[in-house]
């Protein structure tokens, strides 16, 4: 997988991975389930409050006509019942008595039929299913038995309004969770803003030490938060100023005796060993001036600009041709990009003379050609620079970029530098927002790859 996938998935994961929906989630789903147990305990009172309504004048009527019955011939209870039959209830008389199934949502009307008709009947009740879940059936049966074993079914109807009129709870729940949601929403928003403001800052404290301050507002532990990053700031601030004055220093007070030990070494006698003085010296001078650039950090000096990169890649390889090296250039940027020029400069030229440097084979058939490859996307601008060297064992390759580390173990010993230069690119690179990598080509060969984002 390329730097730029993974990053561009790094980033997707932010977006899903946050305060902000794991609160919200978390807070959605108990609101539904605090609704669920609610609808719950409403549909069981609801259905109990029912059944007691029911019961009383239903099991009044099935006593009274369970009483006549009892005291009618058995050849007359049939034109009996075509009397007592109403639109409401209707009576019939099975030949056999039905079978025992669970009564449902019918058991509170089940158990309360039981106690008014007394233990001596055994009563049954079931009814079809409602087209509301959970709600009484629309037509209910009861089954009790007569005291000469014979069974009665009434069949009792409900109201035919009753069985169209949806119940109101229903919208009326979807309404409330539908407005806490968005309050909800808008309360986790407001609440995880802080922290968006601290990531930002944060963020732009990596580049800039310099930034404005975080605004020390909102709750008091939001407060307490920005007053702490603001102090660790200015700490930060001070304590690298404090550093890189103290070098200059130190740098200033060499270039004395540095120059005195050259005019001193003019006057040895022997050619060879004032040349070896004067390389000494020299190599002491590059050294000092690498360090206090690696420390100043040029990137912190200037303001980003929009910067044609197609242009800047075009005078680094006239730069490096004009001195015999080849480099050729494959893809462009589309657009430009807003970056600090000298600073990006001064890190893709390091990048380039790291692969001149050290990317000749070990043959030298390849000779220094240098390639750089510019891949440009709506969020990554990716820049690989790849040479024809030995390479780097992978266990070595980050150690690379610390300071004053050189690479002559691996590959070119006559060839050196102060070491700052991976150092130094790669600070850049992050001061932009971005980062350096190295790796081995499968082919032979060292892949510097520069990755910026595109803000």
């Amino acid at each position: 997988m390329s730097s730029r996938s993974r990053i561009s998935k790094l980033s997707d994961l932010k977006r899903f991975d946050s305060i902000y929906l794991r609160v919200t989630a978390v807070l959605l789903l108990g609101l539904l389930a605090a609704q669920w147990v609610s609808e719950r305990l409403y549909q069981e009172e609801r259905e109990r409050v029912v059944s007691h309504l029911i019961a009383g004048p239903l099991g009044q009527r099935l006593s009274q006509v369970a009483q006549k019955l009892e005291h009618t011939p058995a050849a007359e209870r049939g034109e009996l019942l075509q009397v007592l039959n109403s639109p409401r209830i209707t009576f019939t008389l099975p030949a056999t008595p039905g079978a025992d199934t669970e009564p449902g949502p019918l058991h509170h009307l089940q158990d309360r039929l039981r106690e008014t008709l007394g233990d001596g009947r055994r009563v049954m009740v079931t009814g079809q299913p409602s087209a509301i879940r959970d709600e009484l059936p629309t037509l209910i049966q009861i089954s009790l038995s007569l005291s000469d074993g014979q069974h009665l079914v009434a069949t009792h109807y409900a109201p035919e309004e009753s069985a169209h009129t949806p119940s109101r709870h229903l919208p009326l729940l979807t309404g409330y969770f539908l407005a806490i949601a968005v309050i909800t929403l808008l309360a986790m928003r407001w609440a995880v803003r802080p922290l968006q403001r601290l990531a930002h800052a944060a963020d732009v404290l990596g580049r800039d030490l310099s930034g404005a301050p975080l605004a020390e507002t909102g709750p008091r532990e939001v407060r307490q938060a920005a007053r702490a990053f603001n102090t660790m700031q200015n700490r930060l601030a001070s304590y690298l100023n404090d550093r890189l004055r103290i070098l200059a220093a130190v740098s200033h007070d060499l270039k004395t005796p540095i120059t005195r030990l050259k005019l001193r070494s003019e006057m040895l006698p022997d050619g060879v060993q004032r040349e070896k003085f004067l390389r000494d010296l020299d190599d002491m001078e590059t050294m000092i001036a690498s360090t206090l650039d690696f420390l100043r950090g040029e990137s912190r000096q200037e303001s980003g600009v929009l910067l044609d990169i197609n242009a800047l890649v075009s005078t680094l390889r006239d730069d490096m041709q004009a001195i015999n090296n080849i480099v050729e250039v494959v893809g462009e940027a589309s657009r430009p990009l807003l970056a600090r020029p000298q600073a990006l400069k001064r890190c893709l030229a390091n990048l380039l003379d790291n692969a001149v440097r050290y990317g000749v084979s070990a043959d030298g058939s390849a000779g220094n050609l240098v390639q750089i490859t510019v891949e440009d996307g709506p969020e990554l601008l990716t820049l690989h620079i790849d040479d024809h060297g030995p390479g780097i064992p992978d266990h070595e390759l980050e150690q690379m970029f610390e300071p004053f580390r050189r690479g002559e173990t691996s590959r070119n010993r006559t060839t050196g530098g102060a070491g700052l230069g991976l150092a130094i690119a790669r600070n850049l690179a992050r001061a932009h927002g971005g980062d350096v990598t190295l790796k081995n080509r499968p082919d032979g060969g060292l892949r510097a790859t520069l990755i910026l984002p595109r803000n």
